[in-house]
């Protein structure tokens, strides 16, 4: 050092001429700062969004130091250049050089940590920029970074789940007066509780189902583990549940059946974790909606493979039902489930249009999914160890409804919708006794849970028909042609073939024989839409005659209803009054 001066009690020194080989100057610097800037630009969106929620402001601290750092190294060799006096403690050239590569080093490092050994995720100390990250994404719509947001909510969901603040049910009689909010700041729970609504977006929903349904199985699988039910998840679990069907390669799909998926098909992870846990599913349907809860547009554009899917996904919350001793409680979500599954059926009608292979239709395909379906749940029931109790004969007004009922009465909708069909007869027969009838009354139908709901179904079918006499409409002739077409014109003695439906077969002959003439004479055109399939009305003889398929035979086979006339009708009718 040439000279020295104090000032403020510091020693200044003239410092040395600059290091030849400087260890962290300007120009190394430079090509760093340019070289961290090119890695950013063309990280994925995954690396770029993690640190962007990294529990630290990242970014806003890479700034920082980067300008200090820059200004350190350019001042460092300006000065060490000129030979400006300098405190004694800094004229060491290749320590503070040192210092501001460590610096830089630490940066790197830090950026390293949190892009790809820790992963940040949803906390208390970075749930605002984690919620805007993700706020802003969902924005840009962007179909190459969704997927991979997507994947990354799936690390966060046991942290999102567990510190979102739950849905303040309304329920009735408990209305109170509205309290003056204090203006408050959002804490941890505000952020998750809006994390979990805005994640019901549509499209990153669809690019979850494409791409990551663990993140969707982690979200579910939270909630189960810390029943945890009452949450802002019900639009997220319905498009998840949407989209799912509509995506005929989502993993939906590949559950079907073990001897045909593998493993799994037999361990079933997404449908068990969206569907299987009835309480979970019954809570959301209260809220928001549930994953069972479809709308009704979607339900309508379905073919047959989608719907069998979204059956097998209310078979498998059906289960839980059962599991968890729920019977007499009423299922709101599986209610509103069923009627889906219903008017799915809607379009049966327009079987009578198609003349030739009707039966790779896609209508009839879904009519056979929907049949298979009431089976299967049947079959549910039969399998529980103790077999739900119900009264079978349920006089006057029906205060209460189980799923003996409910199963019951959709056997009955898909017998009215199946009566839609008119004509053919070849084509009646296949769709009216083949697809429907023989599928719920045929000899294999027998057990415990069979008897109940061919019990109830054939009252159902009964009183149906009888409403003809008070208000005759062309609900209750579909109902009384079906009937007439599958069973017959003659009453056989009863086997083992007819022994599910012998005593309907009974009522609904001697009701025709005792009423169809008054019907006929009050309203004709009522009782000429009970004539459909093989049924007819001999004008002259007075009867109905059933006409089945002449085959290989010369002459086809007929069998003949004979019709009291409407006086004996009457009579009939009047003393039955009487003795009452």
């Amino acid at each position: 050092m040439d000279c020295e001066k104090y000032f403020l009690g510091i020693r200044f020194v003239t410092p040395p001429i600059g290091l030849e080989s400087p260890i962290f100057g300007f120009a190394t610097f430079v090509q760093a700062l340019a070289l961290l800037v090119i890695i950013y630009m063309i990280t994925d969106i995954r690396y770029r969004f993690r640190l962007k929620v990294a529990p630290i402001p990242l970014l806003n601290l890479t700034f920082i130091l980067i300008g200090v750092i820059g200004i350190g190294t350019l001042l460092t060799d300006i000065w060490f250049a000129n030979g400006w006096p300098m405190p004694n403690f800094l004229a060491d050239q290749s320590m503070l050089q040192g210092l501001f590569g460590f610096i830089f080093l630490l940066l790197a490092m830090i950026w390293i940590y949190y892009a790809f050994i820790n992963p940040p995720i949803f906390s208390e100390k970075n749930c605002r920029s984690f919620g805007n990250a993700l706020y802003g994404a969902i924005l840009r719509g962007l179909d190459s970074e969704l997927p991979i947001i997507a994947n990354e909510l799936a690390r966060s969901a046991k942290p999102l789940v567990k510190l979102s603040k739950q849905i303040i049910l309304r329920r009735r009689n408990t209305v109170k007066k509205p309290e003056v909010e204090t203006k408050r700041k959002p804490n941890v729970g505000d952020f998750a509780h809006d994390i979990l609504l805005l994640m019901g977006n549509r499209k990153l929903c669809r690019h979850i189902i494409a791409s990551s349904p663990v993140s969707a199985i982690e979200f579910f699988e939270a909630m189960t583990i810390n029943e945890k039910y009452e949450l802002p998840i019900g639009q997220f679990a319905k498009n998840i549940s949407a989209e799912a069907i509509i995506n005929k390669d989502s993993i939906l799909y590949h559950e079907d059946e073990g001897f045909s998926s593998g493993l799994i098909g037999y361990l079933k992870p997404f449908s068990k974790a969206i569907y299987g846990n009835y309480l979970l599913v019954e809570t959301l349907g209260s809220n928001f909606g549930s994953p069972l809860d479809i709308p009704y547009g979607m339900v309508f554009s379905w073919d047959a493979e989608q719907l069998k899917v979204y059956c097998r996904a209310v078979k498998i919350t059906f289960k839980g039902y059962l599991e968890g001793e729920n019977w007499y409680q009423h299922s709101f979500v599986l209610y509103r489930a069923f009627e889906n599954i219903k008017n799915s059926l809607s379009d049966i009608y327009k079987l009578n249009d198609i003349l030739i292979d009707y039966y790779s239709t896609d209508i009839f395909k879904r009519l056979k999914t929907v049949v298979d379906f009431i089976k299967e749940i049947i079959k549910l029931i039969d399998k529980q160890e103790t077999i739900p109790v119900t009264k079978l004969r349920v006089r006057g007004e029906r205060t209460y409804e189980d799923f003996y009922d409910n199963i019951a009465n959709f056997i009955f909708e898909i017998i009215l919708s199946a009566a839609s069909v008119t004509a053919p007869p070849d084509k009646c027969w296949t769709i009216h006794y083949n697809a429907v009838w023989r599928e719920f009354f045929s000899l294999l139908r027998k057990g415990k849970v069979w008897k109940i709901v061919h019990f109830k179904l054939r009252r159902i079918l009964y009183d149906e028909i009888r409403q003809l006499e008070e208000l005759p409409n062309y609900k209750s002739s579909a109902i009384l042609g079906f009937c007439l077409n599958v069973m017959g014109l003659k009453i056989r003695e009863k086997q083992s073939y007819n022994i599910n439906y012998y005593p309907l077969h009974k009522a609904v002959l001697a009701w025709a024989s005792n009423n169809y003439l008054r019907l006929k004479s009050t309203q004709p055109d009522v009782a000429k839409s009970c004539l459909i399939g093989s049924i007819s009305f001999d004008e002259q003889g007075n009867q109905l005659v059933k006409t089945y398929l002449r085959g290989l035979e010369l002459e086809a086979q007929k069998e003949y209803l004979e019709l009291n006339p409407m006086e004996s009708c009457e009579r009939v009718k009047k003393m039955d009054a009487d003795s009452k």
